[in-house]
């Protein structure tokens, strides 16, 4: 009977721990509600979280640059996301149709060569590793067939978010959390989900 109660008492503080995460989806100007609503769903889904759409608001003045062309810097949009994070939320993903940038390093923290190409290189998304802020752009996801424009949206929201929570890029052939290695393809063939390595982690 003592070990019978034991493992119901080990069960029901196991089950409190994994709470629900809330995560705030917060549009820099005007987006689409579909799109919106179509990365709610798909964060919901894939980490089983509460998602709010914020109110939209502007893009931070102090994150443009110009430096080959007008663009936001991804790591000042992250620093202002968090910044205005709501209490009631967890993580924050920020969505612009504006493209937006980042200095590329290599693992000694020097900038990737040539330094021309990556000190301010275009991006779909960033996110804090782990952290509570992440952002994705429209910009250079765009396509006609608005189901694949939509995909590729959902799978960097995904994969920012899995940033946040602590992931790493995953060598697992199709997993969401794969490096996409300067190329839209492959996002286009990774899977939604997580790979079940990469679930465990969280």
């Amino acid at each position: 009977m003592k070990k019978f109660v034991a493992l119901l008492l080990l069960s029901i503080v196991f089950s409190c721990s994994k709470r629900t995460i809330k995560i705030g989806i917060q549009p820099y100007g005007d987006i689409d509600t579909t799109i919106l609503s179509s990365i709610s769903e798909i964060l919901k889904t894939s980490y089983q979280a509460d998602v709010y759409i914020l109110d939209k608001t502007e893009l931070p003045k102090t994150a443009f640059t110009n430096i080959k062309s007008p663009r936001y810097r991804a790591d000042s949009l992250l620093i202002d996301l968090k910044s205005h994070i709501p209490d009631s939320i967890d993580y924050i993903l920020g969505i612009t149709s504006k493209d937006i940038s980042t200095t590329k390093r290599i693992t000694d923290g020097s900038i990737k060569k040539p330094e021309s190409k990556y000190q301010d290189w275009g991006i779909f998304g960033l996110g804090y590793k782990p952290g509570q802020s992440c952002v994705v752009s429209t910009f250079r996801i765009k396509h006609v067939k608005t189901s694949l424009f939509k995909s590729r949206l959902q799978k960097i929201a995904v994969h920012e978010i899995g940033h946040n929570l602590g992931l790493d890029h995953c060598d697992t052939k199709k997993c969401v959390m794969q490096d996409a290695v300067e190329s839209i393809n492959t996002v286009d063939l990774a899977n939604f989900k997580l790979c079940n390595r990469c679930l465990d982690k969280i």
